[in-house]
């Protein structure tokens, strides 16, 4: 009986492999329409993209046909967009010339007024009988007969002008705005006529009193003449004579362009400055020795 047994359970593990292999077979056909559908699914990808690509071409020859032809427009001489346009740059070169040729005319015009106004200037010089002078500088120094106040914007200068004979001068003073580089050595003031020194002042008065004269000023020391000097170069240079008892003062305004900015200004301020001036007390002879 055992052994009964033991042949009928061999027969049913028998017949179990035979179905298991059964139902493999039965699989085979489903793993053949998968790869079947996967084929389809190629197919339509590679279609797709040829008719993507065929849109693309098309796109790209549309394009270049229409620039083309735009080109071909503008060598022609362009639409009418672009002639309009063409026109419109003519007309605005057209105004840019003459807004140049009125510039010029206006340019002509300032300076003309720039000379008017100069003119005028020029003629209404005074030597001004009050100024208010608190608070500026004094040039007072030991080696100067003289002494004047300055704004202080203005400086005293190392003397850079030299005499004929290359030796700085004596009794000499320069004064220039802090800064100013087109007034450099503005305002020179020096003993001067030495020959006509001595000479009361109606005496040099008299020799000149010929001087066209801007303006006449009498001060505590003596007279002023205000007048206009022509120098070596034919330039004008605004002058100050000082007449005292013993000695003759030069002031000028060094400055001969007249139309540099700041001009009419530091001019104004050389006739200030010049209207301080005044003479440094002498000491007696027997105080001199003791200082000696």
């Amino acid at each position: 009986m055992a052994v009964e047994k033991i042949i009928e359970e061999l027969e049913k593990e028998g017949d179990k492999k035979s179905s298991k292999k059964g139902k493999k077979k039965v699989n085979l056909p489903k793993i053949a329409q998968k790869s079947k559908k996967k084929k389809k699914k190629d197919d339509t990808h590679l279609f797709n993209l040829i008719i993507v690509a065929v849109v693309i071409l098309g796109i790209i020859g549309i394009v270049f046909g229409y620039t083309k032809d735009k080109i071909s427009e503008i060598n022609k001489g362009g639409t009418a967009a672009t002639k309009g346009l063409e026109q419109q740059v003519a007309d605005l070169q057209t105004q840019l010339t003459l807004l140049e040729e009125k510039a010029q005319i206006l340019e002509k015009d300032t300076l003309a007024s720039k000379n008017v106004v100069i003119d005028l200037f020029e003629k209404t010089r005074k030597i001004p009988t009050k100024v208010n002078a608190g608070g500026w500088n004094v040039l007072e120094e030991p080696n100067l007969s003289f002494l004047v106040s300055f704004p202080k914007t203005w400086e005293k200068v190392v003397p850079v002008i030299k005499s004929d004979e290359g030796v700085e001068q004596q009794n000499i003073a320069y004064l220039q705005p802090i800064g100013q580089t087109d007034f450099i050595n503005a305002i020179t003031i020096k003993s001067d006529y030495a020959d006509f020194a001595e000479l009361l002042i109606e005496e040099k008065m008299e020799i000149f009193g010929e001087l066209d004269a801007l303006d006449t000023f009498e001060f505590i020391h003596g007279k002023m003449i205000y007048f206009i000097n022509l120098d070596k170069n034919n330039s004008e240079v605004p002058t100050i004579l000082i007449l005292t008892d013993d000695n003759i003062y030069r002031a000028t305004f060094n400055i001969t362009e007249k139309k540099i900015q700041g001009y009419f200004e530091y001019r104004k301020n050389f006739e200030e400055i010049l209207s301080t001036f005044g003479l440094v007390p002498s000491l007696p002879a027997e105080e001199t020795e003791v200082a000696e």
